[in-house]
């Protein structure tokens, strides 16, 4: 069998076949090592950028907790001045620590206080004074025996509060009466007896606003009374007439 003969033309021809063939195969490998190169690329900054930004979010995290550890140490690690030169404690403003007790009041521990108030010859302090005070009050001895117990005279808005609690209400009605103008005495022991709730309306922060609101509904309540009987009244007249007209006999 004869052998196909490949003439010089074709040999050329193929041969630029085989060269083009080769240039486009290192052309798509070096497109692709390109494509690789930009992916690593991006894969590395990628990964940089959210290192940086994990790292910027512990740093700020780091930041807000030492801000609070910071608030923290400072609102309970306060040390007291050692040698208070211009600082003169008042008895009449009774700060001090309590007998037993670490805490600090004013900068001072209980043992710094004492030692500061004697040295200053300070012995009366504020609650003692007080509870003398209401313990000579020639009207205590009418205030329920909560209130005697107390280490001072106590404040409306105080026995307003006892109010709310029914097993003390009886004992607030009894005080509110004692430290209350008589005008307004009516008025709390019928509004006690309707619903003790409704004399919460009156609290004040104020005691001379609760005496105030006190004499405004002791005013309100009259009005509403009057304004009852009238229509009671009204409607037992209607009622009357009503009963003359059908011809039954007038109640006598």
């Amino acid at each position: 069998m004869q052998q196909h003969q490949v003439t010089p033309a074709q040999k050329t021809k193929l041969k630029k076949q085989e060269e083009r063939r080769r240039s486009e195969r290192r052309q798509r490998e070096d497109e692709y090592r390109r494509r690789i190169e930009r992916l690593r690329r991006q894969i590395e900054e990628a990964l940089r950028r959210r290192r940086r930004m994990l790292s910027l979010f512990l740093l700020a995290l780091l930041a807000i907790q030492e801000s609070i550890l910071k608030a923290f140490v400072r609102s309970f690690t306060y040390r007291p001045d050692p040698d208070p030169a211009d600082w003169t404690p008042s008895p009449e403003s009774d700060f001090a620590a309590q007998t037993g007790h670490d805490d600090y009041c004013d900068g001072y521990s209980y043992a710094q206080w004492t030692k500061m108030v004697h040295e200053r010859g300070i012995r009366v302090s504020r609650k003692a004074e007080l509870q003398e005070t209401w313990k000579a009050d020639p009207e205590r001895e009418n205030f329920p025996q909560r209130y005697k117990d107390w280490g001072y005279r106590p404040y409306l808005g105080e026995i307003m509060n006892d109010l709310s609690i029914a097993r003390w209400q009886s004992d607030a009605l009894t005080a509110l009466k004692l430290m209350s103008p008589s005008e307004v005495h009516k008025y709390l022991d019928e509004s006690y007896a309707a619903d003790p709730g409704d004399l919460l309306m009156c609290r004040a922060d104020l005691s001379a606003d609760i005496i105030k609101n006190f004499e405004r509904a002791a005013i309100q309540w009259e009005i509403r009374k009057a304004r009852e009987a009238e229509e009671a009244r009204q409607e037992k007249e209607l009622s009357r007439k009503s009963n003359n007209e059908d011809g039954n006999p007038e109640p006598k």
